[in-house]
């Protein structure tokens, strides 16, 4: 039977990075299934399932679920510290030249849990997804940082039929809309855009802090903007739902490219056209709008937003 040991503490005090844990005689399987809980853990995931939309539900050829073919589960076989075996799951996505960029916290250099075996699942899309592609990695990274908390790691079967994204140096500004594509508790593949956004407060360096809504499992998904442009990567927890002014973190895309000498050399390699500006499509915008966070009470720009969330 699946265990899960999910840390979902993140709806209180403090920032996490979001991993999910379940047992690791299911690596390699496709479908994570919960099995009954009660509790916290229920209630946070009965509480969060209204704001994450599938991508299933898009048109095939819809701009978002092209460049979600790019998005996949990372799944990672480890050694724990008790003398047993984990299986951890994340996000990641697939760049051009078979590379995969995540979260350091996921795939680490010389880190405390020793990594067995690692995969990216792409095209998980509903359970039972006949579908699905899943694609070794290796368990060493060739670029990494911990503080900026990213990995790049080699696919050791590139594959022929994923259109990889394509990475540039793009500014988010307070207020601006985001979208996230993640695969949270890994389960299958969803996008977070209801009431996210990048914070009206944020500080000077390589941290966006945003208002997506992610859960364990969500670590090393990218941020991207309103022309579906990766603008960060998100690795750590911390929103809670009764503080507006609390948020989750990510690393600038910006910032990451300036510290990695091999993402700047992917991205100068790569040829034109990415998943979302391919060249027999228009440029994609999303159907956002800026999301100030409201210095007090009363509505945002968003009006209707604050309303249905309780605001």
């Amino acid at each position: 039977m699946l265990i899960v040991s999910l840390v979902l503490s993140l709806v209180g005090a403090g920032v996490m990075a979001q991993t999910a844990t379940f047992d690791a005689n299911d690596y390699g399987k496709t479908d994570l299934v919960f099995p009954e809980s009660t509790g916290n853990a229920s209630a946070y995931i009965a509480a969060q399932d209204g704001a994450f939309e599938p991508i299933r539900e898009l048109p095939a050829d819809d701009p978002i679920r092209r460049l979600a073919r790019a998005i996949g589960r990372v799944d990672l076989l480890e050694q724990n510290d008790r003398g047993g075996r984990d299986l951890v799951t994340c996000t990641g996505a697939i760049l051009p030249g078979g590379w995969v960029l995540t979260n350091f916290h996921c795939i680490p250099e010389n880190g405390a849990q020793k990594l067995l075996a690692a995969s990216i699942l792409t095209g998980y899309l509903t359970q039972g997804d006949k579908g699905t592609q899943r694609y070794t990695l290796s368990v060493d990274p060739e670029d990494w940082h911990s503080v900026l908390d990213f990995s790049l790691v080699r696919m050791t079967d590139a594959p022929a039929d994923v259109l990889p994204l394509l990475i540039e140096d793009v500014a988010v500004d307070p207020g601006d809309p985001l979208l996230v594509i993640h695969h949270p508790l890994g389960r299958p593949q969803v996008m977070t855009r209801f009431r996210c956004f990048a914070t009206a407060e944020q500080e000077d360096g390589a941290i966006l802090r945003h208002r997506c809504d992610t859960q364990p499992g969500s670590s090393g998904s990218l941020l991207f903007d309103r022309e579906l442009r990766p603008v960060a990567l998100h690795h750590s927890g911390g929103m809670t739902a009764n503080d507006t002014l609390s948020f989750n973190k990510s690393t600038r895309i910006s910032a990451i490219l300036a510290q990695s000498d091999l993402l700047r050399q992917i991205t100068d390699s790569a040829p034109s056209g990415s998943p979302s500006k391919a060249p027999d499509s228009p440029t994609a915008t999303l159907p956002l709008e800026r999301h100030p966070v409201p210095a007090g009470d009363g509505l945002s720009s968003g009006g209707i937003t604050d309303i249905l969330r309780g605001n």
